[in-house]
Parts: structure tokens; C-alpha cells; sequence
């Protein structure tokens, strides 16, 4: 079946199609199969999942090579694909809407063994021989949600390989290319294009938006499984975390306001707080643990990573030296191993040091600046002495802001240094990167104060003035300023249009689509709007965003117990800020599966550790503490105290972390009816099998020729 013939025949996208329909199209286009009418099979509105954009002076050769390989049949190595070509005359840039025919969308899912629901509760592989016992398939338009089309379409695009006839990029025979690699990654790496991101679906986002980020629904739970199925499961795990964990600052916050003005003796309130806090962060690590296993044995991917997603191939800016894989054969870089530890320890090393050292100097020049302004400030104006006290903490905590975003740039330059093959080792190692960034950049001047100034009010005001002015300046970065950019590239993207209309609509070159299918100028002025806007790079910079405040709710939550509450309430607008972003500022990104938040965990698990440590310590140098101790001890015996009751703290907090299942009863013992059930059906089959070859060997006994028949009669 040629892709020219599925988007002439394929079923209708703007009507509903039943179980008989798909049934009797696929057999019809798939199978040959005859005496089936034609009534279903209609023209239908072109529906582009997926934008491709090309540089402005793109080689029309490499073009329209490309565009044969993503209509070709994938019997042809193709990706069997709806593509329309556009030139846009504002721009002077070449781009491609992609889609695909229902059928390549159901067949391409069950390929991917994405999992569905089945009629009886239980997720299946999808299996479109047995499609009528899944749920909602009685319309299979709405079978598949946005992220699983999302899903099919980049799969077939990513896997357009080379073959052996293929040397290189038409047009530009620099670009070498090697059998058995991705041609867009090539095409994506060397620039030639320059845009691909899928199109967001207008309705299905207008409805998300209205339960999530609009003030109707404000305060109510966030759509988790319609953020889920159009953005993914990654996605929409971050938005379940950051909802949790929002939720779970509600206790600390409350117990933070009684502390704050309604106080009792100081020793034991510090104590009691402190202690809560630290067992409180594991209670909520821990839940979290078992509710993103619910979600993902909902999802279908708590076991993905030792399925589907198991192997990983090297990212696209990967480099080497050409050569044969042992594993698959594929010839791919090869980079030596030392070459990687040496630029890590010779070059990564040293400018990190470099760059902690300036975080240490800016401290120094910031108790430089307090100190001068102690000693200059007006005195006895009251509130207008106290804002003057506050301006090195405010200066201080903008030019952090300043710094991490300086350091996070360098983090990514020094991962592509070190040139890590697989994707889950570079987004590892910059996790790794960021955390050691911004957890020195944002903690050494409150660890200073803590321990080496001991002055617990210093500790308080400047915790409390960096907590609120990052969070304020975060909310500003994040939202309001690309929001202002936005409308400011729609209004151009609307001037621009409005100038080329006429030219836009005769300067289409068609793909395989033809007659009444066509691009719709509303899906062009669409495209050309967001592919102006920001590419979205992943949650990483929301998680350490959440990470560095967590850092500041439960270090020293015994010297700060507002914290928790005016995390609370940034975390209730940033909830909504960051749907909004993600809806109406950035571009959508791909859809991504995962099976947990990541590397993320860990660093969320460490903070948790040392917090005890620094309650445990903050307590211990309070004068009033050492007052109830015996006066005989010695210093020695003090730090053997601090140790063993921090030691004790610990113990407790890795008992309740033992205590607390990582997967529910419940999901387990799903797992294991699936696991069974699995175990069955590859025992049935191997008996279906043995029986068959029993049945073929009797059967050739049978026909074996009788030697000697003859002599005996």
C-alpha cells in the first residue's frame, strides 16, 4: 500500500469510525481482501500532527529526497506518512506538515506494544486482532490519545535509516551517511532543519486549559490523566509531583504558622519542628514513591524501561570514530571511554571549582555589603531602616538568580564536551551538574551563617528574603516574559501572513495529498506562530527550581518555620504558571514515556539526609540546649551526643523509608496476574507448537515410502 493511496482512501477523520469500518479497511488495504464496499472510505481534512521546518537556502534535492522517504511504504524502508509542502514567503523557509492515515496510526501502536485498557480493567499490549475487547474502541477516532499518535508519527520519522545505496545527503555530500543511522537526526544535527516539534490540537488544549490553569478551577485537583494523554507520561509526572508535593507542605505550613506566633519555650518547639519536618520529607519521598508507581502501572509503563524502552541508541550529537557495533551491528561513533574521564576530571573539574569559587567570593563580598550597611544605613526611621538592612539580601538573591542561570548554560556546554553516548547518561550527568551548581550557589552563604557566624537571626531574615525574592523573580522569568514575547511574535506572525496570504497558497507544493486535501490557512497561521515560539527543554530546570526549595523548607526549618508556608503559596501559582507556559508560551513538546521522576529522586532523598544533620546541628550549638547539659561535658562529649541523636534520627528516618512499600499491595498483585497470565499464554503457545510438530511428524511418517513392500508380498 502506498502512502499516495492511504491518504486517498483512508477512512474519514472528521466522521466517526466503527469497529466494522476499521475491520473491513484494514482488510481491504492490508490483506486484499475482496467484496468489501467503498461507502466508508472517503476524503477527509488533512490533520498535521507534526511541523518540520528547513533552513531558508535548504538544497531542493535533499528536500524532496526526504519527502519521498517519509511518503514511501515502509516495505520500502519508508515511514509511510502524509506530508504537505509549504513555502513561506515572509520567512523564505521551506516547511512540511506531517500526519498519518488511521490505519498507520493503529498498526504503528500495536507495533510499539503501547498498552491499552481492555475490557475487563487489566492494560494490554494493544493487539488490533483483538481490538474490540479494548475500552473505547467502539470509536477508534478517539482510540489513541494525542500522545500516542504524537508517538507513531515521530517513531516512523526517527526510524527513516540509511541503506547501503544511501552515501550521503543529496545536495550536500559532506554529510556521510552510514547504514542503518537515522536521516533526521543527520538532517537535525547538521542544521538543515532547523524546527520539529508537533502541533498543538486546539480544541483537546482548550480543554485542558480550562480545568487546569483558569481561576474557576483554581484550587481544584489538576487533570492529571488529560495532561497525561496529550503530553505524556513525563510530563504529566512532573505536574503530579509537583502537585503532591505541594499538598505535602500543607502540614509543616500550618505547624510553621502555630510556631511562628504562638510561641512556647524555644528548645522544644526547635525540636518538635525540626523532628517533624525530617520524618514529615521521608513520609512524602516515600508516598510519592507509591503514587508514581500507580500512575505508571495506569499508564502502562512501570515496566518500561525493562521492555519497550530498554535499549537505548546514541544521541544525535554524539561523535566518533565510525565503526561496527558488537551488539547490533549498525555501524555508529565510537568514542574512547578515557578520553571521556579525562575531559571530565581535566576540564569539567576544574571550571566547576572555578565556578563554586566565584559563588564563594560573592558570598564574601555580600557580609562585606551587610556590614557596610549596618554601619551606613539611617538609624531610628523605623520600617525604612529595616528596608535598608534588606537590600544585600535582595541584591544577593537576584545576583544568585543571575549566577544559576550563567552556571546552568555551562553545565550543558560541559556535558556536550564530554560527549556522552546515550541520552539517560547526559541527562544524568547534568543533573549532576545542576544540583552542585545551584545547591552551593543558593546553601554556602546559609551554611556560613549557620555554622561558622552562629547568628540565628541573620539565618532567619536572610533565609526568609532569598526564599521570597527567587521565588517572586521565578514567577516573573518564567511566565510574564516569555508571555510578552509571545504576543509579540503573534502580532508579526499575523502582519507577516497577512502581506503573503495570497502567495502562501500559490507557492504549496503538495505531497501526497491531493484534490480538497490541503493545509488549511488556520493550521499555517497556527504553524508559523508556534514555530516562533520557545522550544520547551524539558522539566529539569522546573525540578531544580522544587529541589533548591525544598533545600529551603527542611535544612534549617528549625530557624525559619515560615518557609513551608510561602512555599506553599508559590507552589500553588506555580502550578498554574507552569500549565500555563506550557500551553500557551512554549512550543508542545514530543511526548515522553518514563517510569519515575529520575535521577531527580536521589537528589530530592540527599537533601532529606543532610537536613538532619543540619536540625541536629543547629539545635545542638543553641545556648539554651547546652544549658540543660550536664557543665561537665567536654566539647568531645558534646559532639559524641550531636552525632548519636543525629545518628538516632537517621535510623528512624530509614525505618519509616523500609516501613513504607515503594509499590502498593494493590499494583503488585496486578503485576503478578500479569505476570502469570503472560507465563500461561507462553506456555500455551509452546504446547500449540509442540502439538503442531507432533501433528507434521506423524503426518510425514505417514507419507514415508514402504521399502521392501513388495518382496514380502
Amino acid at each position: 500500500m502506498s502512502a499516495l493511496e492511504s491518504s486517498v482512501s483512508a477512512p474519514s477523520v472528521s466522521s466517526r469510525v466503527s469497529i466494522e469500518d476499521f475491520s473491513n479497511y484494514t482488510m481491504r488495504m492490508q490483506f486484499k481482501k475482496k467484496n468489501i464496499t467503498d461507502d466508508i472510505f472517503q476524503q477527509f481534512e488533512f490533520e498535521p500532527q507534526v511541523i518540520m521546518e528547513f533552513e531558508g537556502d535548504v538544497n531542493q534535492a535533499a528536500l524532496e529526497w526526504l519527502i519521498a522517504k517519509l511518503q514511501a511504504p515502509r516495505i520500502d524502508l519508508g515511514a509511510e506518512l502524509l506530508v504537505f509542502s509549504d513555502y513561506r514567503e515572509h520567512n523564505k523557509e521551506t516547511v512540511l506538515y506531517i500526519g498519518a492515515t488511521l490505519d498507520r496510526l493503529l498498526i504503528g501502536a500495536e507495533e510499539m506494544k503501547i498498552p491499552k485498557i481492555y475490557k475487563d480493567g487489566s492494560l494490554r499490549e494493544l493487539c488490533l486482532s483483538d481490538i474490540t475487547q479494548f475500552e473505547k474502541s467502539d470509536n477508534l477516532l478517539d482510540f489513541l490519545t494525542s500522545a500516542e499518535k504524537q508517538k507513531v508519527i515521530i517513531k516512523g520519522i526517527e526510524n527513516i535509516r540509511a541503506t547501503e545505496d544511501d552515501h550521503y545527503i543529496p545536495g550536500y555530500p559532506k554529510y556521510t551517511l552510514y547504514p542503518g543511522k537515522s536521516i533526521i537526526k543527520k538532517y537535525l544535527s547538521r542544521h538543515i532543519i532547523t524546527n520539529l516539534f508537533p502541533l498543538h490540537e486546539q480544541e483537546k488544549l482548550k480543554l485542558i486549559a480550562r480545568k487546569w490553569y483558569t481561576l474557576k478551577n483554581y484550587f481544584k485537583p489538576q487533570p492529571i490523566d488529560s495532561i497525561q494523554e496529550y503530553f505524556g507520561v513525563k510530563i504529566a509526572l512532573y505536574f503530579s509531583f509537583l502537585g503532591m508535593y505541594t499538598i505535602s507542605l500543607i502540614p509543616p505550613a500550618l505547624i510553621g504558622i502555630i510556631y511562628f506566633f504562638f510561641p512556647w519555650q524555644s528548645v522544644y518547639k526547635e525540636a518538635t519542628f525540626a523532628l517533624f519536618n525530617v520524618i514529615w520529607s521521608t513520609v512524602f519521598l516515600e508516598g510519592w514513591k507509591r503514587y508514581c508507581n500507580s500512575l505508571c502501572f495506569k499508564w502502562g509503563t512501570i515496566e518500561s524501561s525493562m521492555s519497550y524502552y530498554s535499549f537505548e541508541e546514541p544521541r544525535a550529537d554524539y561523535y566518533g570514530v565510525i565503526s561496527r557495533n558488537p551488539v547490533t551491528g549498525q555501524l555508529e561513533p565510537e568514542y574512547p571511554k578515557w578520553k571521556r574521564v579525562l575531559k571530565f576530571y581535566l576540564v569539567s573539574i576544574p571550571i566547576i571549582t572555578f565556578c563554586l569559587t566565584i559563588a564563594f567570593l560573592l558570598m564574601l563580598a555580600y557580609f562585606w555589603g551587610e556590614f557596610w550597611m549596618k554601619k551606613n544605613a539611617p538609624q531610628n526611621l523605623g520600617i525604612i531602616s529595616k528596608m535598608y538592612s534588606l537590600i544585600p539580601a535582595v541584591m544577593y538573591a537576584i545576583t544568585i538568580g543571575i549566577l544559576n542561570s550563567i552556571y546552568r548554560q555551562i553545565a550543558v556546554k560541559l556535558n556536550k564536551f564530554e560527549n556522552h553516548r546515550l541520552p539517560s547518561s547526559y541527562e544524568n550527568h547534568l543533573i549532576l551538574k545542576h544540583v552542585l551548581f545551584d545547591f552551593v550557589n543558593c546553601f554556602i552563604c546559609l551554611f556560613y551563617v549557620a555554622f561558622y557566624l552562629q547568628d540565628r537571626e541573620l539565618l532567619k531574615t536572610f533565609l526568609g528574603t532569598i526564599l521570597i525574592t527567587q521565588q517572586i523573580l521565578g514567577q516573573l522569568n518564567e511566565a510574564m516574559v516569555p508571555f510578552l514575547f509571545m504576543r509579540r511574535r503573534q502580532k508579526q506572525v499575523d502582519d507577516a501572513l497577512k502581506k503573503s496570504e495570497d502567495t502562501l497558497q500559490e507557492n504549496s507544493i503538495k505531497g501526497n495529498l491531493t484534490g480538497s486535501q490541503s493545509v488549511s490557512t488556520s493550521y499555517k497561521k497556527q504553524a508559523a506562530l508556534e514555530g516562533m515560539m520557545d522550544r520547551f527543554n524539558g522539566s529539569n530546570d522546573d525540578y531544580l527550581e522544587l529541589y533548591i526549595q525544598f533545600g529551603y523548607v527542611y535544612l534549617f526549618s528549625s530557624a525559619f518555620p515560615l518557609a513551608a508556608l510561602w512555599a506553599l503559596i508559590n507552589n500553588f501559582i506555580e502550578i498554574r504558571t507552569d500549565a500555563f507556559k506550557l500551553c500557551r508560551v512554549f512550543q508542545r513538546p514530543f511526548a515522553e514515556s518514563a517510569n519515575n521522576i529520575g535521577a531527580w529522586q536521589q537528589a530530592f532523598e540527599v537533601v532529606g539526609i543532610i537536613s538532619v544533620i543540619t536540625n541536629c546541628a543547629l539545635i545542638g550549638m543553641d545556648p539554651e540546649v547546652q544549658k540543660l547539659l550536664p557543665s561537665t561535658l567536654t566539647p568531645v562529649n558534646m559532639v559524641l551526643i550531636f552525632v548519636a541523636t543525629e545518628h538516632i534520627v537517621l535510623a528512624i528516618k530509614a525505618s519509616i523509608a523500609l516501613l513504607i512499600p515503594d509499590i502498593p499491595k494493590s499494583v503488585s498483585l496486578q503485576l503478578a496476574k500479569q505476570e502469570y497470565a503472560a507465563k500461561m499464554a507462553l506456555k500455551r503457545q509452546r504446547l500449540r507448537d509442540a502439538a503442531a510438530k507432533k501433528r507434521a511428524l506423524i503426518e510425514a511418517w505417514k507419507r514415508r515410502p514402504v521399502s521392501g513392500s513388495d518382496d514380502t508380498m
